[in-house]
C-alpha cells in the first residue's frame, strides 16, 4: 500500500532560478567622486558633466572605470550645453543643485538617452540617482540604479577593539578621585540628599576657614 508523503519538498512549477533585479548596483571609484568635488570647488554653483566608461558588468552590478574626460560644454546653474567634441564614452555623470535628486525632463531627453548609463551628482549627497539604458531591439528600457562609492577599503573587522569610555568624578569634597567605566554610570549619580550634605559640608569648611583667617588677623593686630 502506498502512502502520500505530504511533507516531501518539491520545487513548485511556478518557481525558477531567475534573479529578480529591481535596481542595478553601480560601483563608482573614489577618484570620480574626488574629481566631481574638485570641479564643484572651481565653479560657482553651475552644473557640469564628466564622462567615463564601464569597466565590468554582471547581471546586477556595474563597475565604472576611474578614467574620465571632461567634454566641452557651456554651463549655467540650471543647464548644460554640450559643444562639438570627440569622445565615445558610455557613461555620463552630471551635477544637479543640492536637493534636486531626480532627473529632469531635459536630462532624460537630451543627456540620458545618449549614454548607456547616467549618474546624477550633487555636492551635498554625492551620487544620488542613476539610470541604465537597457537596449531591447529598437527600444531603450531605463532601469534605475543604486550608486555605491568604492573607497578602496575592504570590510574592516574591529572585533579585537573594545572601546572603554572613562569618566572621572570627585567622590567627595575631600578630594578623592575615582575613575570608572561608562557601565558603572549608576555610581556617578548623586541623590538630592547627598548633594545637600556635600553643600553643607562645603559651607561648614568655608565658615571654618573664615573664622581661622579672622583669628589670625586679630593675633597680628594684638602683637
Amino acid at each position: 500500500m502506498k502512502y502520500l508523503n505530504e511533507n516531501k519538498p518539491e520545487q513548485s512549477t511556478w518557481e525558477s532560478d531567475l534573479k529578480i533585479i529591481d535596481k542595478i548596483k553601480v560601483i563608482v571609484p573614489l577618484k570620480l567622486l574626488l574629481v566631481c568635488n574638485s570641479i564643484v570647488a572651481k565653479l560657482d554653483g553651475e552644473e557640469f558633466s564628466i564622462v567615463t566608461n564601464i569597466k565590468s558588468k554582471t547581471s546586477d552590478t556595474i563597475t565604472l572605470s576611474d578614467d574620465y574626460y571632461i567634454p566641452k560644454q557651456k554651463v549655467t546653474a540650471a543647464s548644460i550645453d554640450y559643444l562639438p567634441d570627440q569622445y565615445s564614452h558610455s557613461v555620463v555623470i552630471h551635477r544637479h543643485p543640492d536637493n534636486l535628486n531626480n532627473f529632469s525632463r531635459t536630462d532624460n531627453e537630451f543627456i540620458n538617452q545618449n549614454f548607456e548609463l547616467s549618474l546624477l551628482y550633487t555636492e551635498k549627497d554625492y551620487f544620488v540617482n542613476g539610470i541604465f539604458n537597457l537596449k531591447y531591439e529598437d527600444a531603450i528600457i531605463p532601469v534605475p540604479v543604486k550608486p555605491v562609492i568604492d573607497y578602496g577599503l575592504e570590510e574592516i573587522d574591529i572585533a579585537n577593539i573594545e572601546p572603554i569610555i572613562y569618566s572621572t568624578r570627585v567622590d567627595s569634597l575631600a578630594g578623592r578621585n575615582e575613575t570608572k567605566g561608562l557601565n558603572d554610570i549608576d555610581d556617578f549619580l548623586y541623590s538630592y540628599e547627598e548633594l545637600f550634605n556635600e553643600i553643607n559640608e562645603l559651607n561648614s569648611r568655608l565658615e571654618f576657614l573664615e573664622t581661622e583667617l579672622q583669628q589670625n588677623r586679630l593675633s597680628e593686630v594684638v602683637t
